[in-house]
């Protein structure tokens, strides 16, 4: 009987571990994430005239919806704070600009969704996204290797909850095999 004790206890110890590896798991996932929103990402616009080209395309050239006025809105303001430093550092030869993960990836997808009319329009914008294009790309290639990182937790997390929930049933099995043990002993002995 003390042998079975002990292993049921190994084994709660093993399930204890399991849990507590399985919080420290999600708080490097929920720290991960925090610090991925709050991650800024360096996009060259190579000069402030581009900075300014792609406001004016945000503002006439974006279909907008309830789904992503605040993601464009958002967008725009960032662009306009950060068209402004550029101005205050009187920056000529260089436009790097900063935006977090959501204006990157909403910058990308308006790029994408333009509707304009006019050769002069499809001018503008051919030349602006030869000139951007690449350096947005990276941005969201950095924000796609920093999101598998999270995703790796998040399979190791449900491979662990695989594992927590075997092992619990396990340990219940056990536990009902001991109390039936018991049962029978204790009727044996009266």
């Amino acid at each position: 009987m003390a042998k079975k004790s002990a292993k049921t206890e190994t084994q709660q110890v093993t399930l204890q571990d399991l849990q507590n590896l399985r919080t420290e798991l999600e708080k490097e996932a929920a720290e991960k994430q925090v610090e991925l929103a709050q991650r800024k990402y360096e996009v060259d616009f190579e000069n402030l005239s581009n900075v300014t080209k792609v406001l004016a395309h945000l503002n006439k050239d974006v279909s907008w919806s309830t789904k992503n006025a605040a993601l464009l809105v958002s967008l725009s303001d960032s662009l306009w704070d950060e068209q402004s430093r550029l101005k205050a550092e009187d920056s000529k030869t260089s436009a790097v600009v900063s935006l977090k993960q959501v204006d990157i990836n909403t910058l990308y997808q308006s790029l994408l969704s333009v509707q304009s009319t006019g050769i002069e329009s499809a001018r503008n914008y051919v030349k602006l996204l030869t000139n951007i294009g690449a350096q947005i790309t990276e941005a969201m290639q950095a924000m796609a290797a920093a999101n598998q990182e999270i995703q790796s937790i998040h399979v190791e997390l449900a491979e662990l909850d695989q594992r927590i929930d075997q092992e619990t049933v396990t340990n219940t099995e056990e536990s009902q095999t001991e109390s039936t043990l018991e049962a029978v002993t204790n009727e044996t002995i009266q």
